[in-house]
């Protein structure tokens, strides 16, 4: 057995659903007097809003967050916000954008200075903020809610800076199924696959180890049968209920493990070209999962057989073209998109060292150009 490093600082989960109700219990047992919210911009005019409120007191300050992924500006919009008044509990309530912008301009309030003074992949030290931290996600995807990291673009979208620390964390992860059921089908089966991109390359990357890969199998397991299911059927609590964990779980392993070249490449699409991360790792897994084949071993077996197909590759292109994500990656591209600087960017990743296999930039070249048409739900095709 390899030696390895196993990391989760959450305190406690608490899943349930409707155990949004919960807000006001915890409240009460941790003496919360100032209590503040970021919430997802999607849900600025929604009752949830309101809902917040009476359940934490008319005290509480809402900060509603832009729909879509955030950068230095959304960060510093946040930070503003909660230095403006103090607070003693921190309820982030969205997607993985929402609470990745509140837990960075958190740390930002009780680390004064630019936001890249506190900026590292492998982690800088942070002070801790003495408030209470929950996060509630309302989709099941980035796992954010468990996950010591945040990824914030930079103002001139060229890179995102990697933000990580155990003082950011949440220090307890509310998971509601019901807060979830409003996603609409695109949005469901992109943060779907975002969690099964977390799940399948945890559990392959070379960091995996005997304690995150049992969690990454049982995400693996648990999205193959419940996202097509959460997908077709909006209002299925129990499917909502089983990829809001899985999520979690994948974040959970990823935390340890790091992930591949698929977030290499999504990371290189969303800071050069926007594309939304669960989407990119959509267009991204099956052709990385191909070019990673050689070196998957009992792993690609095992991987096959929970998604369906004859190799780990066609089985997730068989998921995505279940789900609705089997397009070509011009469809999202700008016309005359540089792919050889999308290449470039993707190789700058960290996530290339912990890879199966590792790429070179012809490589990463090559998967690129074979993003840009759909595999219909079979196998994959790299010549690699």
């Amino acid at each position: 057995m390899h030696p390895f490093t196993f990391l989760h600082s959450t305190r406690r989960v608490i899943f349930a659903p409707g155990a949004l109700d919960r807000l006001a219990d915890l409240a009460k047992e941790h003496g919360v007097q100032r209590p503040a919210v970021v919430l997802d911009g999607y849900f600025a005019t929604q009752p949830l809003r309101d809902r917040l409120v009476a359940l934490l007191g008319p005290a509480t300050r809402v900060h509603p967050v832009p729909q879509q992924e955030p950068d230095l500006r959304i960060v510093e919009s946040c930070r503003a916000f909660l230095a403006a008044e103090p607070f003693d509990m921190l309820v982030a309530v969205g997607g993985g954008s929402a609470m990745d912008a509140a837990k960075v301009a958190r740390m930002l309030v009780s680390n004064p200075g630019e936001a890249s003074a506190i900026a590292g992949p492998v982690g800088v030290r942070m002070r801790p903020h003495a408030s209470l931290l929950v996060c509630v996600p309302t989709t099941a995807g980035t796992g954010s809610e468990v996950s010591e990291s945040s990824v914030i673009a930079a103002l001139d979208g060229s890179y995102k800076l990697i933000f990580r620390s155990a003082e950011m964390t949440a220090s307890i992860a509310l998971l509601d199924p019901t807060l979830t059921t409003s996603a609409p089908a695109g949005v469901t089966a992109a943060s779907g696959y975002d969690a099964v991109t977390h799940a399948v390359e945890a559990f392959t990357a070379k960091t995996a180890n005997p304690m995150t890969d049992p969690i990454a199998l049982a995400a693996m397991e648990s999205l193959a049968r419940h996202l097509p299911i959460a997908h077709a059927e909006p209002g299925n609590v129990e499917a909502r209920g089983a990829c809001l964990v899985a999520s979690m779980q994948a974040a959970i392993a990823f935390n340890s493990a790091n992930l591949g070249i698929a977030h290499a490449i999504s990371g290189a699409l969303g800071a050069l070209h926007h594309v939304g991360h669960g989407l990119a790792n959509a267009l991204a897994l099956p052709w990385t999962m191909a070019f990673n084949q050689p070196a998957l071993g009992a792993k690609g077996e095992t991987i096959a057989r929970i998604f369906g197909g004859r190799s780990a590759a066609e089985g997730l292109s068989k998921l995505r073209h279940r789900v609705g994500l089997d397009i070509a990656l011009d469809r999202v591209l700008p016309a005359g998109a540089d792919y050889d600087a999308i290449a470039a960017g993707s190789m700058k990743s960290g996530q290339v060292r912990v890879n199966p296999r590792t790429p070179t930039v012809a490589d990463m070249r090559a998967i690129l150009e074979a993003m840009r048409r759909p595999t219909g739900g079979t196998q994959p095709e790299l010549g690699l």
